[in-house]
């Protein structure tokens, strides 16, 4: 009879250490960022493991008279570093050369060492968004004000204009070039690889996806306001993975570790004291 009372004792404490489940796995919740503001667009170097993040000043956000103010930032253990030299408003890690590229109002930047940001390409151009594939030596960059997509070839230093996706509030792109997307329809859709006409995904209501991205399974993960939900290709019928109690503002993941932010916080999703 004991070790059976010592297993109920031993699944109690776990499901009181590990309350959030997570694709059918438990996971404990830190706090590891407390930031007056709104932090967006979260990306993890697995390199070094900083957490990039752009701030959004919640107070211009909210007046139409004055352009929104942002700001963009590098979590390095526990400690926000502002990229002052930049209007940061996205950021995006090439895993396989080890670079942080910054996508500011002014064109494409990449970080040095002392984190300061070194513009590369698209003088002129206002970069909203940015996305790196791991599998290629490619940008997806979204452009304002139209938020028109286009491809940047990082080796040639050229742009193509992608088709069939008129634009892009949010953007993510699998290993099998297929571009996951929100638009103006405010509904989130997937242009498959050399096809023209997008598919819809349903069962998600209208605007409330608020970010996506490809953790390193190459699972797509789109945070909404009520969870997170995988994205298939091959099915029009999100996935439920997690179910939510805020709603999000950005999403990364870093091997089994799970960041999420929402309103002046950034939490972090772990399985080690799970296990």
């Amino acid at each position: 009879m004991l070790p059976y009372l010592l297993l109920i004792v031993i699944s109690s404490v776990t499901s009181e250490l590990c309350p959030y489940v997570y694709d059918n796995q438990s996971y404990t919740r830190t706090s590891i960022l407390t930031i007056k503001g709104l932090p967006t667009n979260l990306v993890v170097n697995p390199h070094t493991n900083d957490l990039l993040f752009t701030l959004i000043d919640l107070e211009s956000l909210q007046n139409d008279e004055v352009q929104t103010k942002m700001d963009q930032y590098i979590l390095r253990n526990g400690e926000p570093i502002k990229i002052d030299n930049v209007n940061g408003q996205d950021a995006a890690v090439d895993i396989n050369y080890n670079k942080v590229y910054i996508a500011s109002d002014d064109g494409l930047n990449v970080l040095n060492k002392t984190n300061k940001a070194n513009f590369v390409s698209l003088k002129d151009e206002d970069i909203v968004q940015i996305y790196k594939p791991r599998n290629k030596d490619e940008i997806y960059a979204v452009i304002y004000p139209e938020n028109e997509v286009y491809i940047i070839n990082l080796k040639r230093n050229e742009k193509k204009k992608v088709d069939y996706v008129p634009c892009a509030y949010i953007i993510a792109v699998d290993e099998e070039d297929n571009i996951y997307y929100e638009c103006d329809s405010k509904y989130v859709k997937v242009l498959l690889k050399d096809f023209q006409e997008p598919i819809e995904f349903v069962g998600i209501a209208k605007n409330t996806a608020r970010a996506i991205t490809v953790d390193s399974n190459n699972r797509v993960i789109l945070a909404t306001n009520d969870g997170l939900y995988q994205l298939r290709p091959d099915s029009v019928i999100p996935k439920k993975l997690m179910q939510l109690d805020f709603i999000p503002a950005g999403i990364a993941f870093n091997e089994d570790d799970l960041y999420i932010s929402t309103n002046s916080i950034i939490y972090k999703y772990s399985q080690t004291e799970c296990e």
